[in-house]
């Protein structure tokens, strides 16, 4: 399963940081999950985010 970075900014300048295995925002309760590195979740207002960018994580393949 494919994995992305997400970075959420919000207009306040804040940023949250994660990985998840969506490419796109989803949408929970009205609000953006977005998945932190240690497994919490936030829940942000889709007003308050300026910006959401999903990088690929690109992983290596290990030979034989």
């Amino acid at each position: 399963m494919p994995k992305y970075n997400v970075t959420a900014k919000k207009k306040d300048g804040t940023v949250y940081e994660g990985i998840m295995t969506v490419k796109e925002p989803q949408l929970v309760n009205g609000l953006f999950a977005v998945a932190n590195k240690d497994g919490e979740w936030r829940y942000i207002q889709p007003d308050e985010l300026s910006e959401i960018l999903f990088t690929p994580v690109v992983e290596e393949v290990k030979g034989d």
